[in-house]
């Protein structure tokens, strides 16, 4: 496969998605690029940290970053559903649905189709409680260390909760509609802080990094509330300064500090972390969200519209998938070659599988158009 093909696929790609926004590719981006660097640093922890220091220690608990670069996921996800559905008078939830089948299912079941086969072969050991909790996208309630093969399925503990939040916001909002679907979604950000803390102090030996959806919902509906207030925001003077303010830049450093913080119990316990400061980065990952989309100057801006970062936002899904399988401490070759691997499955993940599957779409979307008019 030539080049040449990759940059027509490339060109076909974004006629295809009309919704199309730069700046959240770039966001994307640096959201993948904070779940790699994490999980690198898992692996050189698994090989060498039985002689680490305790400084060294330190810093490779400040690579653990990954979640945020997932919780940053959640947010554009919220964003952009709850967009759609306030824009399109005609919103159809069967529509809305065999899209989201057409955009999700396809590369990560071939992901799962593969990882299947490698066990077959006798590469991993199996856990069907993994493969049908992945494919059921329950793997965020089912999810145990202890069980073979974790690693390659623990990724998709996201992607149920992103699942999870297709089935039941945009059936809340049409049903509810958009003035009271409002209540609902403010409901899930306050109820779902109160949830984490009763959480933790119920299991005091947790991570900071949950997983059920109850307990990480409000990431998404954080997303979900901007898209429905942001006009009604932008009519705003104080807001418009807000957005304004070059300050609103340093918006990615506070927020990593804050995840950093949750990681030093010491510094940071454990219940104020996750009842107040989760929140607290939901609400700047928001603010920051809304600034890169709407202040098309400065340094920021021009950094997440570059054209190669956001062709690594364009495949983040498929790296995301990849990923995983070839950065497993268990895999014993050499970090470049781990990188190189799956950015290789990632690049056919999306030209082979997605870039079809989105093909499929358009031609759906085109005769459901033809047909409303």
């Amino acid at each position: 496969i030539s080049f040449e093909y990759f940059m027509q696929e490339e060109l076909r790609a974004t006629k295809i998605n009309s919704r199309y926004i730069p700046s959240l590719d770039g966001l994307r981006a640096v959201s993948i690029f904070l779940v790699v660097i994490s999980h690198i640093s898992i692996g050189i922890y698994h090989d060498y940290g039985a002689n680490f220091t305790p400084t060294q220690s330190i810093v490779q608990t400040l690579f653990l970053v990954g979640h945020l670069g997932v919780l940053v996921f959640f947010l554009i996800s919220g964003f952009l559903i709850t967009t759609l559905i306030i824009k399109d008078e005609k919103f159809s939830l069967r529509r809305f649905y065999i899209r989201r089948v057409l955009r999700i299912i396809p590369p990560y079941y071939f992901y799962i189709l593969v990882i299947f086969i490698l066990g077959v072969c006798g590469i991993f050991v199996l856990s069907f409680q993994n493969i049908f909790s992945a494919l059921l996208f329950i793997k965020n309630y089912y999810y145990d260390d202890a069980v073979a093969d974790s690693w390659n399925f623990a990724h998709t503990w996201s992607l149920s909760v992103e699942e999870q939040f297709y089935i039941l916001i945009p059936i809340t909002l049409v049903l509810m509609g958009k003035m009271k679907g409002r209540y609902a979604i403010i409901c899930i950000i306050i109820i779902c802080p109160i949830l984490r803390f009763l959480y933790i102090l119920n299991n005091t030996d947790s991570s900071v990094e949950l997983s059920p959806f109850h307990l990480v919902a409000d990431s998404l509906a954080m997303g979900c509330l901007l898209a429905l207030y942001r006009n009604e925001l932008h009519g705003k003077n104080w807001y418009k300064a807000i957005l304004n303010c070059p300050l609103i830049n340093v918006i990615p450093v506070v927020v990593l500090i804050i995840t950093w913080l949750g990681r030093f119990p010491a510094y940071m316990p454990k219940g104020i972390y996750v009842l107040m400061f989760i929140a607290v980065q939901n609400l700047l990952i928001a603010l920051f969200i809304d600034r890169v989309i709407t202040v098309k100057t400065g340094f920021v801006y021009r950094a997440l519209n570059l054209k190669w970062v956001g062709f690594f936002g364009k495949i983040s899904y498929s790296i995301y998938l990849w990923q995983q399988l070839f950065l497993n401490p268990d895999l014993k070759i050499p970090i470049p070659l781990k990188v190189l691997f799956f950015l290789a499955a990632a690049v056919f993940s999306y030209y082979i599988i997605e870039i079809p599957s989105q093909r499929l779409k358009q031609k759906l979307e085109a005769k459901w158009k033809k047909s409303l008019s």
